[in-house]
């Protein structure tokens, strides 16, 4: 695969549906995990306890609209997959949508919400196949996103019920946000980061950083563990 350049930025509590946040009054999914994010862990692929050895925890910081995000998912995905299924991983995934002004229609954002309703009503590994949906019709930059119906048809594909009105409304919009404050606090610079054992890992040729393939991850899955 071609060198893919890095999207850049300028600058992840397990709680109840409709619950506040501790750090204000905002609606928090069902799911989420005290950093922002969702992991989807062996036991909840394969229904089966996956023994003493825990899994290595693979961060993936992303947005729905950065078409480096698409590239990683196109190259790396079904290796990731694979390796939350043999129990040898956890993945979570990390909202960071930054890329609110690269579409006419705040699509980052709103993705971002229609993904959270989706792990709000059906669970992380729902929010796993609707981050693979939304990745794979990812819209162009510079134009309108998807529609809030595309959104929605594709939430009922990912496992979701009858959560237009969360999609429309944007509920976990302010949440969303906060993702991307926490995020840039935990020195986030680029999407994708994939960070495994507290570190970044990237493909190096020539002396130029680019998104990591699976020969990266795991070497740095070996690592870590």
């Amino acid at each position: 695969m071609s060198t893919v350049l890095l999207c850049l930025t300028v600058f992840g509590w397990l709680q109840l549906r409709g619950t506040a946040d501790e750090q204000g009054d905002i609606a928090v999914p069902e799911h989420a995990t005290d950093d922002y994010g969702f992991m989807l862990t062996p036991d909840l692929v394969t229904g089966t306890d996956t023994g003493d050895v825990p899994p290595v925890n693979v961060q993936v910081f992303e947005d729905f609209l950065c078409p480096s995000c698409k590239a990683f998912h196109e190259e790396s995905g079904a290796f990731l997959a694979e390796q939350v299924a043999s129990g040898t991983i956890s993945l979570t995934y990390q909202p960071f949508t930054f890329l609110l002004e690269a579409s006419t229609d705040e699509y980052a954002q709103r993705a971002a919400n229609a993904a959270a309703c989706v792990a709000d009503d059906a669970g992380v590994v729902a929010y796993a196949a609707m981050h693979d949906l939304l990745l794979q019709h990812q819209p162009a930059e510079g134009g309108p996103g998807l529609s809030d119906d595309q959104l929605l048809d594709f939430a009922t594909q990912a496992g979701a019920d009858d959560i237009a009105a969360c999609i429309e409304e944007r509920t976990f919009a302010p949440w969303v946000e906060r993702a991307l404050e926490a995020g840039r606090a935990a020195d986030v610079t680029t999407t994708p980061t994939v960070r495994i054992g507290g570190m970044d890992v990237v493909r190096s040729t020539d002396g130029a950083e680019s998104i990591p393939g699976p020969e990266e991850l795991q070497f740095a899955i070996e690592a870590a563990r």
